[in-house]
């Protein structure tokens, strides 16, 4: 029953290498002894802030555009890993490079939630590696982005709080941040999703002031999932969820996560099957190039409602 109630909470935070590293995202062990704290996030040392000559400026700007190039062909594995070596080595050189935080926040998130997942209780370890990264790197490019963010955190005060001091052009690395460490909290134990619960809230609502449309509709997209995921007693609440998955639906009709999102969590607490079959059918129904550009993601989206099947086909849900 305890361990049931850990899950349900865990889920409540859902919602995402130098140029010598080989393709295989490496972990040290410090990154994964005892289940490292998200304090300061990356923070370490500071941002440097100096000016590249020109052979690093050149250097830098050839890193991050054969990371790009990668990127463009995520959908291979590792390319995806190429691109994310690429631009950790183009932030080597410009630790400023605000623009390149936020892809590799994004990245690592796609690395860990897209590929590592299915693999997460081989590669437990290296999922929860990928995770952290994916959040101090978008620490990092908050910290570069508002000098005035940074100071906060060196003095203690926690992201919850410093992120008021972001403005719109952090919104894709706040996001980035509370996705790589709720999915990174939930993957342990429940003593960690509380410690870090009121942090994802906060950063979340912050997106949600400034851009609700932000990638396709996510900030609604989380609230439809938290609502439906709390129980009453902590906030949850069914028809609250559904307003939000519709608002996130009506922003963007075609991005399938949110389907398989009403699925795993929103039609259980129904009771609801046959929503559960309509969602599940959305997903698989929706072609590959619905949004343009978003092949790879897609194609996660519709081996997570492959596994949803499976999971009601299981028991795992309460339908029949």
């Amino acid at each position: 029953m305890l361990a049931r109630l850990g899950n349900r909470l865990s889920a409540l935070v859902l919602t995402l290498a130098a140029a010598a590293a080989p393709l295989a995202i490496v972990t040290s062990s410090a990154l994964l002894a005892g289940c490292p704290k998200a304090q300061t996030g990356g923070l370490s040392g500071g941002i440097r802030r100096a000016p590249l000559d020109a052979t690093a400026a050149a250097q830098h700007q050839g890193l991050v555009a054969e990371g790009d190039a990668a990127w463009a062909n995520r959908a291979d594995r590792a390319q995806l890993e190429l691109a994310i070596q690429k631009w950790e080595a183009a932030v080597q050189i410009k630790d400023d490079d605000i623009s390149t935080y936020d892809k590799l926040s994004r990245g690592l998130y796609l690395l860990a939630d897209g590929w590592l997942s299915f693999e997460k209780e081989e590669k437990l370890d290296l999922f929860l590696a990928t995770h952290k990264k994916g959040f101090d790197y978008a620490a990092r490019g908050l910290a570069a982005l508002s000098k005035d963010f940074e100071q906060r955190l060196s003095t203690g005060v926690d992201m919850k709080d410093a992120v008021a001091l972001i403005g719109r052009d952090g919104v894709g690395l706040m996001y980035w941040y509370a996705t790589n460490l709720g999915k990174w909290g939930n993957a342990q134990d429940i003593t960690v999703v509380l410690e870090y619960k009121d942090r994802i809230v906060a950063i979340m609502s912050r997106v949600t002031e400034l851009d609700p449309a932000y990638f396709y509709g996510a900030p609604d997209r989380y609230w439809g999932a938290f609502y439906a995921i709390a129980p009453s007693f902590a906030g949850g609440d069914l028809a609250k969820s559904w307003d939000h998955f519709q608002a996130s639906i009506k922003l963007e009709p075609k991005y399938v996560a949110t389907y398989n999102l009403i699925a795993e969590n929103y039609a259980p607490k129904k009771s609801d099957g046959a929503l559960f079959d309509q969602m599940i059918k959305t997903v698989m129904d929706t072609p590959m190039d619905a949004i343009p550009g978003l092949e790879p993601e897609f194609a996660v989206e519709k081996r997570k409602a492959e596994l949803l099947v499976k999971r009601r086909e299981a028991g795992e849900f309460p339908f029949d």
